[in-house]
């Protein structure tokens, strides 16, 4: 009897640190579990990332870009300068629009407006309605816009006006395009012109900042400006001339040795010094006057935004060149102002 309780005893004693040495089997290290925890984390921290780069490549914008011409057109006369524009600034219509329908088929609407990066701005519904009544196959717009995620960012706040035409355009999907000529067909236009090359780097790599304080100055513009000087500053023609915004700052202070600080300087106003006789826009206006001819000479419906002032130095150029008269901007002032632009010439 005693021999088979013994037995019974062993055997349950055996059966127990099975038991038990199955339950460690089926307990996880802890470490190992941690690690399956991670794993799993970087594997949908990964899975989103490459989502989010798949609807990258989709659907954000990218850097527009700019129309060439297919050959060089003959214009009858040429675009209004810088000085002959400030005679009508105070003076015309804003914005000031321009649109033209040729013989052969073409058309042009040319929306010359107040630049804006506010998407309640009055004009942005002007330039919605006008363009689904235009019906264009082919957009321009001013600058070459850039990175945007749609959904994430407002079109309007990060582009201004040229991105609600860009909007417009990718749901239309209508052709589009920056107007502008390349950089380095701008700085060898610059280059031909009266001022060394040190003037026209900073010319180049300060013009972004100057147009862009009238909607308000950066926490901290030598670290805004550092990109333009890295972009622009090795551009074919002015390379080596400033490659550093200690480089820069010492150009300016030679240029300016009385003032003002360039971060206090926006186009708004108009430029310091020699910065006001370099016309950087005139090669621009050439340029886009060209794409006009290009595409409303093929039969395109074009649409075109610009600030108010582009508009106007090309309003008259632009008719005469597509035989369509000579009329001239001053039609868009009143008997008085007219009179006053007659009397400084």
């Amino acid at each position: 009897m005693k021999q088979q309780q013994n037995q019974k005893q062993k055997q349950k004693q055996g059966q127990g640190q099975k038991q038990k040495q199955g339950q460690k089997r089926k307990q996880k290290p802890p470490e190992r579990s941690i690690w399956r925890l991670i794993l799993r984390i970087m594997a949908i921290v990964f899975g989103l990332w490459l989502l989010l780069v798949i609807w990258g490549l989709l659907f954000a914008w990218r850097r527009l870009p700019c129309y060439q011409p297919a050959k060089q057109h003959v214009a009858v006369g040429q675009p209004l300068s810088n000085f002959d524009y400030g005679l009508l600034a105070d003076s015309h219509a804003r914005p000031y629009i321009v649109e033209l329908e040729t013989e052969s088929g073409g058309a042009v609407l040319l929306y010359g407006a107040e630049h804006t990066q506010d998407p309640a701005d009055p004009q942005l519904a002007d330039i919605r309605e006008r363009w689904d009544a235009f019906k264009p196959d082919v957009a321009l717009v001013e600058s070459r816009l850039g990175i945007m995620f749609p959904g994430l960012m407002d079109p309007v706040e990060t582009f201004g006006e040229p991105g609600a035409v860009a909007a417009l355009a990718k749901r239309d999907k209508v052709e589009l395009y920056s107007w502008e000529p390349t950089e380095e067909q701008r700085i060898q236009a610059l280059l031909e012109q009266p001022f060394s090359r040190r003037q026209i780097a900073l010319s180049v790599i300060l013009g972004p900042y100057f147009g862009n304080l009238r909607h308000g100055k950066p926490a901290d513009p030598d670290a805004w400006i550092a990109e333009y000087v890295r972009k622009r500053g090795s551009l074919p023609g002015i390379e080596g001339e400033i490659s550093t915004v200690a480089e820069l700052n010492a150009a300016w202070d030679a240029e300016f040795p009385d003032g003002p600080d360039w971060r206090a300087v926006s186009d708004q106003y108009g430029l310091p010094g020699y910065l006001a006789r370099v016309d950087g826009n005139m090669v621009r206006d050439e340029h886009l006057l060209q794409g006009l001819l290009d595409l409303a000479g093929q039969g395109r419906r074009v649409f075109v935004i610009a600030g108010s002032a582009h508009a106007v130095k090309l309003d008259a150029v632009l008719r005469s060149s597509l035989g369509l008269g000579t009329a001239a901007p001053e039609a868009a002032l009143d008997d008085e102002a007219l009179r006053s632009v007659q009397d400084n010439f």
